[in-house]
């Protein structure tokens, strides 16, 4: 017997051919057509579709659209984030033109508001006669327009608009802003001349010593000194800037409560609007935040770069440029070589000299700490993050206090007699504490160009303690003091930067000395065998201090709501200047001195 097999690939049926007697032939021959077309029939058609569709089809079902997932509402209320885009806007404010001429103020403020959504309240007292000619105007800012010239105060609610006249009103305004005050020093001095403890002159009984007696300070020059304070008293100076706005006539009054955070203003209406303004430009002024990031580095310089770190070889790539203190300076090409690793080298001016208050055009520290590392070895000593708000201190400060002896008064010692004992008082010692670490004071301003004045105090200090013998002759012989060694790089410096660049702060060098002794085991503790048999080398490394800091304001919530809402009123105007508006004269001359029914509003659509 006899099989043939048909690939399977093509899904075409498999015949199956076997030797069979002759009276079943027919028989078998009918079982196999009928066979081969039951498996043809089941059999899948080749596949003939275009992958494209097959894509697209795919393509759609993914971005089909699913039920949506239950968010509990704890995590979406946690999720939420700040309240950046303002309410949906409502329709635009339909425009007109407002013709007066000599017309009672009452029947100008009724036509106003005919054919409009808005309702019209107006005081008993509402009275006088208006004349103006405004052009392209919306409700509220014919009412502004009317209330700047003559006076008319007015509130809308809704659509709900209420008239005052020029009156005192009183009017309640929130503040928030903390009940304390605040006050800061920084000072740099450096000292010179002499230190002096004038000597005094003891009596004492016969028979007995003293030691102590009048005491004084040490008296030191001061050759150079630095002061800067800043004093906050933002309640003060609020209730100082409302009452000089409001003044002193008759009725007008200011109430101030800090705890409360309320002040109650009772004037008359522009002046009201006057102080509403102040406090408005204040309260964005006060609540302005930096974010201040600092790197403090210290770089020991190599071989080619003993007499400091040289900014001059530092230029931005491409992407921001190098600055001195002037930020509008120019600086021309060099010709010093550089290395190969370097870019072209940028010349900076001499009043300028790279020194203090270098700004540089970049948003990220890489590139300047890439930058150090050519001139020698970089070490972090700290990365201080903090923010700050416009112009308060901040200080930063890592490190330890350590306390040494700095002054000592009274004591005695009587010596004994034969009747009585000896007596000794110990004298009272003065403790000072010196701090060693590193501390940063940084105090901020921002203008409304979003440059930022910074004045930085950053300071490296390290406090050692160090033993005195002082031989005083005679009979009184040699005292061992011992005193506090302080080695400190610090500055104090104004500078100006842009939003999210760096200042560089350099300059602040120092020479480090060591000495490495070698030798046979116990050999280094003998001076002489360790001179013959040992080997001593002293070493000096120049280390230069570099104070990096990136001022970046943060944008609050209020700072985008302005910018959409500036945006959307200037798509309005653009959107109305396109389309028609009315046009609403009232014209007093045409009407009684005493008329009770308003004067005819002519209202006509014009182009």
């Amino acid at each position: 017997m006899r099989t043939d097999i048909i690939d399977r690939q093509h899904a075409e049926p498999v015949f199956f051919v076997a030797a069979v007697s002759q009276p079943h032939a027919a028989l078998v021959l009918t079982a196999l057509l009928l066979t081969a077309l039951f498996a043809t029939g089941c059999a899948n058609p080749p596949s003939r579709t275009d992958p494209s569709q097959a894509i697209r089809a795919e393509l759609a079902q993914a971005n089909a659209a699913r039920p949506a997932v239950v968010v509990p509402a704890q995590i979406s209320d946690a999720l939420q984030p700040a309240e950046l885009a303002p309410a949906a806007a409502g329709p635009a404010e339909p425009r007109f033109d407002l013709i007066v001429n000599n017309a009672l103020a009452r029947e100008v403020f009724l036509a106003m508001v005919t054919d409009t959504r808005y309702s019209m309240l107006m005081h008993p007292e509402i009275a006088g006669t208006l004349s103006v000619t405004l052009r392209g105007v919306s409700v509220r800012e014919a009412l502004e327009a009317i209330r700047d010239v003559y006076g008319y105060d007015f509130k809308i609610d809704g659509r709900r608009i209420t008239v005052y006249p020029p009156t005192l009103h009183t009017r309640i305004f929130t503040i928030n802003y903390l009940n304390a005050k605040r006050e800061g020093k920084s000072e740099i001095r450096v000292n010179s001349g002499a230190t002096s403890l004038p000597g005094s002159s003891n009596s004492a009984p016969q028979g007995s010593a003293s030691n102590g007696g009048n005491q004084s300070q040490p008296q030191a020059f001061e050759n150079s000194r630095l002061l800067t304070t800043s004093k906050t008293d933002f309640w003060t100076e609020l209730a100082d800037v409302v009452r000089g706005i409001v003044g002193t006539g008759i009725g007008r009054n200011v109430v101030v409560s800090p705890q409360s955070g309320l002040v109650a203003v009772r004037a008359m209406p522009d002046e009201l609007r006057q102080v509403d303004s102040f406090l408005k430009a204040a309260r964005i002024s006060v609540e302005r935040q930096v974010m201040l990031e600092a790197k403090i580095v210290e770089v020991q310089l190599r071989d080619g770069f003993q007499s400091g770190i040289d900014w001059v070889l530092f230029r931005d790539q491409g992407t921001g440029s190098v600055s001195s203190l002037l930020p509008n300076a120019r600086f021309p090409r060099a010709t010093l070589p550089t290395q190969p690793a370097l870019p072209d080298a940028t010349s900076f001016p001499a009043f300028g000299s790279g020194l203090y208050g270098l700004v540089f055009a970049k948003k990220s520290f890489e590139a300047v700490l890439g930058f150090l590392e050519t001139q020698g070895e970089l070490q972090v000593l700290s990365s201080p993050r903090v923010a700050a708000m416009n112009n308060q201190k901040a200080v930063l400060k890592v490190g330890t206090d350590e306390y040494f002896v700095t002054g000592v008064q009274g004591g005695t010692i009587t010596q004994g007699t034969s009747t009585t004992a000896a007596t000794t008082t110990l004298p009272s010692l003065t403790l000072s504490s010196f701090f060693s670490g590193i501390s940063l004071d940084v105090m901020p301003q921002i203008d409304q160009g979003d440059m930022i004045t910074l004045h930085v105090h950053p300071s490296v200090s390290s406090v050692t303690e160090v033993i005195k013998t002082i031989d005083l002759g005679g009979s009184i012989g040699s005292i061992r003091l011992p005193l506090p060694a302080n080695s400190t790089n610090e500055t104090d410096t104004m500078v100006r930067v842009t939003d999210g660049n760096i200042v560089a702060i350099g300059g602040l060098m120092q020479l480090k000395s060591q000495q490495t002794k070698s030798g046979l085991p116990g050999s280094t503790k003998l001076p002489i065998i360790s001179n013959l048999l040992g080997n001593q080398q002293q070493t000096a490394s120049k280390r230069e201090i570099v104070v990096l800091i990136k001022p970046t304001i943060i944008r609050s919530a209020e700072d985008w709501r302005e910018q959409a809402r500036e945006s959307r009123e200037r798509v309005d105007e653009l959107t109305e200047l396109a389309s028609s508006r009315r046009v609403i004269t009232v014209d007093g001359k045409s009407a009684p001195a005493a008329a009770a029914a308003p004067a005819a509003a002519v209202a006509k659509p014009t182009k």
